[in-house]
């Protein structure tokens, strides 16, 4: 008997997508197997968290910081980020690039769990083609401490190389802000002619003190209302 042919299409269709579903695609493996793959291969130092170090103490006012990584395994191109609270329990996120941002819900959950408690981070590297197989990965801890910031904070921006910097003050650029903001602090000062340095402020602020240094000699010091 013939099978008509709409039937015989959306078999071939339905048999395309099983195959498809069988060479790896955008399969996530499970996070604890993952996890233990990412652990057999840390030793292999092929995959480096840049940021944050290990053992960051992070304020529990700050917001989510972008985690930064580098992969020497060129067939890696796709991450997953495990971590593993205290408790055992391991959450999963995809990465499509050398680098993670949690989202500001996963954030606030990820500091509520580590708030005076190590959290093991593992970013492992993989093929997309085969989600299984972990080519790389690297670990750090973090943990969140019980003591916030509690206030804005006043601090320079100095380009690199340093020397660029002592050549050209002008490049200085001062900032003020709070961590828990979204957008960069606001450049407060900039453009001054000689190096501005060590600062204190009164305690109600209406005034600045600022050491500042020319031709490497400390003698002069500001006071700005």
């Amino acid at each position: 008997m013939r099978m008509p042919l709409r039937a015989a299409f959306v078999v071939v269709v339905l048999a395309l997508g099983i195959a498809a579903a069988s060479c790896g695609g955008d399969r996530a493996p499970e996070a604890t197997s993952l996890l233990d793959a990412a652990l057999a291969k840390v030793d292999d130092a092929a995959l480096t968290i840049r940021y944050p170090q290990d053992q960051t103490l992070f304020p529990p006012d700050i917001v989510a910081p972008t985690f930064l990584w580098k992969d020497s395994v060129s067939r890696a191109d796709r991450w997953f980020v495990l971590v593993r609270f205290d408790d055992g329990e391991t959450r999963r996120f995809i990465a499509e690039e050398q680098r993670w941002r949690p989202s500001k819900d996963e954030w606030s959950e990820i500091k509520q769990r580590t708030l005076e408690r190590d959290a093991e981070v593992v970013v492992a590297g993989v093929d997309r083609r085969e989600p299984d197989r972990v080519l790389s990965a690297g670990r750090i801890h973090i943990r969140t401490s019980k003591d916030e910031v509690g206030d804005a904070i006043f601090y320079r921006e100095v380009p690199l190389p340093f020397l660029s910097a002592v050549q050209d003050p002008s490049r200085i650029r001062w900032r003020f802000g709070t961590v828990d903001s979204e957008t960069a602090p606001p450049i407060v000062l900039h453009d001054l002619p000689v190096c501005g340095n060590c600062h204190s402020f009164a305690d109600d602020a209406s005034v600045l003190g600022l050491d500042v240094d020319y031709g490497n000699d400390k003698g002069a010091y500001a006071i700005i209302p």
